[in-house]
């Protein structure tokens, strides 16, 4: 996007023309010591009155700061630059003409600022003229960081039809400023490009069309564009405070409440060991103990327990007996289902029987096989069962995760049902939220929502979509004593940065835009009942317009009115313009360090 404009240049009084002052440099101070009108030196068209006759005398720029004394400057000129003092005729004020002068005959400034995804390029000259040295103030920003290019070379390139011609500028002349000087051999529109080496590739700006004139007659009568009304504010000031802005662009909107939310273990994902009997627990043969942190899989081999002999010895006589009970009637209902069987065949039995034998029989192999199973979990050391034999009972884990607290090790003593192992598989978890009953009947899209810890303020993380998790239940009940409905959702956790028992702030979806026109909420400001943005409009002038903000999402605003795709609000330092518009002063306006 480029942007060119010109403004008028004021007379002004007494003006001393001194060899190699920058251009750039022209303060309000400086133009004090000339006998100017303070107010009108502090003006941008007053500055380049200064800059524009330095640059038609053909003056090279160079670093000069003048002194600050008005005395000593007075003596510092008189007594060294007497005899290359030239004397411009003198007039009051712009717009009362005399000496048959007209204003509108007064050279004037055009202004070029344009933008590319990395940079804005906001450049000052004078008419160019065909054949003479135009020099053009070009300022270059960073939009990433708001700040001047320091350093580096940029190229310009002039293109009238056939004809291309490059120059190149090895540095600025100070940061952010180049002054390129260069000819334009003939009159007509030529399209000016900018390349800016930057990351290993250039940066290319179009500066858009510049006029040539064939003489100087033909630029003076030139007709002046309408005059654009605005806050002024400096490329000096923009890069003191970091001033940046962004282009405004439609997206997707999504309002979303703000409610506390709290990690939990997903069922089937957490566990806990307990002893079934009081014993010892020791290490299992030919392996070492497992310690917290470290990763199990489903069935591992934790450790043993030996329990205390008189509750062992009782433990398997109980299983041995269940065991030799289960399986007599086991067989007793297998013999007699054969029987029922054969009856029924020869038509001494009704089917009927065979059924309640059959069921009988399905019941006793049930019996049998748990019998089987409890006497199984209590394992002798030699493979053998017996009252008398010490008892070994192995520690396996229930499921896959990281073993999360172990109350015991090796040789200690535990009692019966006291934890012993904790394992947790952190992949998924389930993270709890409870919303306030006047919000939930408005909840339209409950299976959009994101997350914020305490930990990582500003860092946003999407808990639902693309295969992340999914909303798994909203409560059909309020809570009597919170007056909440409670919302739960799963969501992946692949690094474990989520623990269980961790406090959230929750962000869930409630009405949504498909494609709206949004700014950063940066960039709003309220004043005096209304909010309002600031819209750059050229390289230092910005505008205020109020808006109509709508839905709020995840640090962006929608607009419903104010605002049009492209604007370029000001997204860091809209408070300092703020203060600059409010002010009513016209901001110091010299290029200086």
């Amino acid at each position: 996007m480029t942007v060119h404009q010109e403004s008028p240049l004021p007379r002004f009084c007494s003006l001393v023309l001194l060899p190699a002052v920058d251009p750039t440099r022209l303060t309000a101070r400086w133009c004090f010591g000339l006998n100017l009108d303070p107010n009108r030196a502090r003006h941008p068209s007053t500055r380049w009155n200064c800059q524009t006759h330095l640059m038609r005398v053909g003056m090279f720029p160079i670093a000069y700061q003048p002194p600050c004394s008005m005395k000593i400057l007075n003596l510092f000129i008189l007594s060294t630059f007497l005899p290359l003092i030239i004397l411009l005729p003198a007039c009051k004020d712009s717009a009362a003409p005399e000496h048959g002068h007209d204003p509108h005959d007064e050279p004037r400034m055009a202004q070029i600022t344009a933008w590319s995804d990395r940079y804005e390029v906001f450049a000052e000259h004078s008419p160019p003229i065909a054949g003479k040295i135009t020099r053009f103030a070009t300022h270059i920003t960073d939009l990433r960081t708001g700040q001047p290019r320091g350093e580096g070379t940029v190229r310009f390139v002039r293109r009238q039809g056939e004809i291309s011609i490059d120059h190149i500028q090895a540095a600025p002349l100070q940061p952010g400023i180049y002054v390129p000087g260069f000819v334009f051999p003939q009159p007509g529109d030529w399209t000016l490009t900018l390349s800016i080496p930057s990351d290993g590739a250039d940066a290319e700006v179009d500066l858009g069309t510049i006029k040539v004139y064939p003489d100087s007659a033909t630029a003076d009568r030139s007709p002046s564009p309408a005059h654009t009304e605005g806050v002024s504010f400096t490329k000096e000031q923009q890069w003191r405070i970091g001033v940046r802005t962004e282009q405004v662009a439609k997206r997707g909107m999504v309002q979303r409440i703000k409610t506390a939310g709290r990690v939990r273990a997903k069922p089937g994902f957490a566990t806990t060991i307990i002893a079934p009997v009081s014993g010892q627990i020791l290490a299992a043969p030919g392996r070492s103990f497992p310690e917290p942190g470290q990763a199990v899989e489903a069935g591992q081999l934790l450790g043993l327990l030996k329990p205390g002999f008189s509750e062992g010895a009782a433990r398997v006589a109980e299983a041995d007996a269940e065991f030799a009970i289960a399986r007599a009637a086991f067989e007793a209902a297998e013999t007699s289902g054969r029987r029922v069987r054969a009856l029924v065949e020869s038509g001494a039995k009704s089917p009927r029987e065979l059924q309640e034998s059959e069921l009988a029989l399905e019941s006793a192999k049930a019996r049998y096989a748990a019998a089987e199973n409890l006497l199984k979990t209590f394992r002798q050391t030699g493979g053998k069962t017996s009252g008398n034999a010490p008892l070994i009972m192995e520690i396996h884990a229930p499921i896959a995760g990281v073993l999360n607290q172990m109350t015991a090790g090796p040789g200690d003593v535990v009692s019966a049902q006291q934890q012993m192992f904790s394992i947790l598989n952190p992949s998924t978890v389930w993270i709890e939220a409870a919303v306030p009953e006047s919000i939930a009947t408005g909840l339209k899209n409950p299976q959009d929502a994101f997350i914020e810890s305490a930990s990582s303020a500003g860092s946003i993380i999407p808990v639902t979509g693309q295969g992340r998790g999914r909303l798994v239940y909203m409560g059909l009940e309020v809570d009597a004593a919170t007056r909440t409905v409670p919302i739960l959702y799963e969501t992946a956790n692949p690094e474990s940065a989520l623990r269980v028992g961790q406090h959230l702030t929750m962000f869930i979806g409630s009405a949504s835009e498909e494609n709206t026109l949004a700014v950063p909420d940066v960039a709003i400001l309220e004043e005096e009942g209304h909010w309002i943005v600031f819209v750059q409009t050229t390289g230092e002038l910005f505008a205020k317009r109020i808006i109509k903000p709508g839905i709020r999402d995840m640090g962006f605003v929608q607009v419903l009115e104010g605002l049009q795709a492209g604007d370029r609000v000001v997204v860091r330092g809209a408070y300092a313009i703020r203060l600059s518009s409010i002010s009513g002063a016209i901001p110091a306006h010299g290029h200086t360090d």
